[in-house]
Parts: C-alpha cells; sequence; structure tokens
C-alpha cells in the first residue's frame, strides 16, 4: 500500500512548485536556450563552411574557428559583470547587440569570393567569438535571472532547468542540420532569427522579473566584489577545478571510452546525457523539497558520487575484472553527478555571495571550468590504456582529496562553536 503514495507525494510536491513559480517564463528561457549552445554541436554543422563557402579550408582552419568560438562561449564573466553592474535588461540588449554583430558579420564574410582566402579562417573566428561572447552574454543574463529573481525556494530547480535546456542545444542542433541540412547562410540567419525574437520577447514581453528580496536580506553581507576574495569562493573555485573538469574532460571523450571498451561510443554518450539531464532535474528538484542540509554539504556529497565513479571507471580499467559493468557504472554514475552539480552550485553562491557579486561569481566559476578543461585535455590525452588509467585515476584523486579536504575545513570550523557550546 505503501507505493502507490509515492506518485502521489511527487504530484503534490510538483503542483507546490509550480503554483507560484513563473513556468511560462521558464518555458521561454528553456526554448531560448536551446538555441544557444550550438558550439557544443559544431561538429555537425562546420562541414558547411567547406561545402559552401569555403572549400579549400583544411581541418586547421576549421579547428581555429571553433577554438575562437569555445573561448567566446566560456567567456562568461563579461556577461556576469555586466548583470551585476548594469541590471538584467542592458545585459539582454547588449548580449543580443553582439550575437547579431557577429551572425550578420558572418553572413557578409561567407559570401563566395568576397574575403581573401588567406584571411577568411582568422575574419570568420573573430565574428564567430563575437557571435559566442553575445550567446555567453545571454546565457547569463537568463541564468542570473533565475538565480537573483526566481522563488528562493526553487534556486536549485531553477538552476538545474537552465542546465538542462543548454543541455538540449547540441540535441536540437544535430536535429536541425541532421534533418534540414542547411547551408551556411540558412544556418546562420536561423539563428539570427532565433536570437532575436527569443531576446525581445525576454526584453519587450516578459520584462524583469519581480525580485525575490534576495538583495534585501543580503544587507548584512559585503556588498561588494571584495565578497569574492572570500573562503566561500575558493571553495566554489576548488569545485569547479577538482571535480567539473575532469567530468567535463570525460563528456568529451566518451565516444572513443566505449569504442575502446567494446561498447558502441555513440550509445554510451547517449545515456551518459540523458543520465547528465536526469541528475539536473532530480537532484535540483530534490534540494529544494528537502533542504535538510547545506548547500555545501550537498556539494560534498555530489563530490563523493564523483569520485566513486572515477574509482570505477580506473577499476574497469584492470582486465581481470568485469570492465564493462564498471563502465557502465561509473559513467552513469559521473555524469549523474556531474548534473547535479550545476543546480547545486547556484544553491551554493546564493547561500554564501550578495546578489549583486552573483554574476561575477557564477561567470568565473564557468571560466574556471572551461580553463581547467583545456589544460586537462593537454596534460591527460587519452590514446592507449595506460593513457585512460592516467586520467581516471587522477580524476578520482582530486576528488577525494578535495571531499577530505573541505570535509577537514568543516570539523576544525566548527570545532571552537563546539568547545563554546560546552
Amino acid at each position: 500500500q505503501s507505493l502507490p503514495t509515492f506518485p502521489i507525494y511527487l504530484g503534490a510536491a510538483i503542483m507546490t512548485v509550480m503554483d507560484k513559480y513563473p513556468v511560462g517564463r521558464m518555458a521561454v528561457y528553456v526554448s531560448f536556450l536551446m538555441c544557444l549552445g550550438t558550439i557544443y554541436a559544431f561538429s555537425t554543422w562546420s562541414d558547411a563552411f567547406v561545402r559552401g563557402p569555403f572549400p579549400t579550408w583544411t581541418r586547421n582552419d576549421v579547428s581555429f574557428v571553433y577554438s575562437m568560438g569555445i573561448f567566446g562561449a566560456f567567456a562568461t564573466p563579461v556577461g556576469g559583470v555586466l548583470y551585476d553592474r548594469f541590471g538584467a535588461t542592458p545585459t539582454f540588449w547588449i548580449g543580443w547587440l553582439m550575437a547579431a554583430t557577429g551572425i550578420v558579420g558572418l553572413l557578409i564574410v561567407t559570401q563566395p569570393g568576397l574575403v581573401p582566402p588567406a584571411i577568411a579562417p582568422y575574419l570568420v573566428g573573430l565574428l564567430y567569438f563575437v557571435e559566442e561572447q553575445g550567446s555567453s552574454s545571454l546565457y547569463m543574463g537568463i541564468c542570473l535571472d533565475a538565480l537573483v529573481h526566481f522563488p528562493a525556494a526553487n534556486t536549485s530547480f531553477s538552476l538545474g532547468l537552465i542546465a538542462f535546456g543548454y543541455s538540449l542545444s547540441s540535441v536540437a542542433a544535430a536535429f536541425v542540420v541532421a534533418r534540414f541540412e542547411p547551408s551556411i547562410y540558412g544556418f546562420l540567419v536561423f539563428l539570427g532569427v532565433a536570437f532575436t525574437v527569443f531576446s525581445f520577447i525576454r526584453i519587450f514581453v516578459l520584462g524583469d522579473v519581480e525580485s525575490s528580496g534576495w538583495e534585501n536580506v543580503e544587507s548584512k553581507k559585503d556588498s561588494s566584489l571584495g565578497a569574492l576574495a572570500t573562503k566561500p569562493f575558493f571553495k566554489l573555485a576548488a569545485f569547479a577545478l577538482g571535480c567539473l573538469v575532469p567530468c567535463t574532460a570525460l563528456i568529451g571523450v566518451l565516444k572513443g571510452l566505449g569504442d575502446s571498451r567494446g561498447i558502441d561510443g555513440n550509445f554510451l554518450a547517449q545515456v551518459a546525457l540523458i543520465a547528465n539531464c536526469m541528475g539536473r532535474l532530480a537532484i535540483g528538484f530534490s534540494y529544494d523539497q528537502f533542504r535538510v542540509i547545506p548547500s555545501e554539504v550537498a556539494l560534498l556529497i555530489a563530490a563523493t558520487g564523483l569520485a566513486f565513479g572515477f574509482c570505477m571507471l580506473l577499476t574497469s580499467m584492470s582486465p581481470t575484472l568485469t570492465p564493462l559493468i564498471l563502465t557502465w557504472l561509473g559513467v552513469l554514475l559521473v555524469s549523474f553527478m556531474y548534473g547535479g552539480i550545476a543546480p547545486l552550485s547556484g544553491a551554493y553562491v546564493k547561500d554564501h555571495f550578495p546578489s549583486n557579486a552573483a554574476g561575477t561569481a557564477m561567470g568565473l566559476f564557468h571560466l574556471l571550468v572551461a580553463i581547467g578543461n583545456m589544460l586537462w585535455t593537454v596534460y591527460f590525452p587519452v590514446n592507449t590504456p595506460g593513457d585512460w588509467t592516467r586520467s581516471f585515476m587522477t580524476a578520482s584523486a582530486v576528488c577525494t582529496v578535495l571531499v577530505l579536504s573541505c570535509i577537514t575545513d568543516h570539523f576544525m570550523l566548527n570545532a571552537p562553536n563546539q568547545k563554546e557550546k560546552a
């Protein structure tokens, strides 16, 4: 008789959340986000450059354009600082202007014969950087709308939905390319129209979000950017570098991992994406519903799960055990916990930073992940079984050291308070 009560409880919990939740606004945001992350599907549509205006381009030319785009996509502190200093609507205006400028410029320079071949990759790369910098600013505007102004009781769930929508962008871009096979011009026009429509809906129809009162509640905290030079920010940076960097690197090479272990790499990557999205939604929703532990402890639990997941992957490299089962379990656990860190990190920022420093904190958080990921891929290439072992061993060790360090710091911090109470 106890089993049927769970769906009833879950439905009641969801209805309670939705009662005061801006469902329509979030639906627009998730749809908007599905257009912003096309950089992650670059490999599926970048061939249009070669099939169309630049048939003489080499792989290095395409890679240069990608590197410029990814640099702009990860320069999230720009959007964060804009939001902190000037507010929401100016951030969306500036983000849209940068994205539109980049797209219009790309439409011009991709006209056949207009740009000398020697400088075409550099000019296209520069304009793609501008477009992706605008996209990242729009992303930060959406993220901070939810973090700063959405109901405080649903912070983690809101950030989970945003991360979920952004994850679906690569799926949406791949579907559009596979279904319609657009030219580079058609693809850019589609992006430009989508950016403009959703940006104008946000600016002119939805407007700014009614404040949740975070600005007033946080008056006791340091309201300057000096709040970033504190232990909470260094812990946030440690979670970014110690937990998210190995996970991000793993997501990028899942196909190779599957193929090297006798598993369909594409299928493994698809299942991992589903687990990642489920982690974003399930952990975010669950944390908001119960909140029985501080956000820092929740992050520690997620980091512990990552350590166990990487240990499973490390053990799966042993030929004497059952590597396929451990590979699947390790990938699923890492992907699920990796997805959960996105909403939990938003809750951590809301718990430890003033509202006018949240954008800068979140922007730096994403930037550290990007820089760490680039360094990880350089120092931990995965071409041989020994490379996989070294990568998994380092990832599990880093996550374990981070967890033990934070636990030690927590007990050392609380020890004086316990003595005073005694």
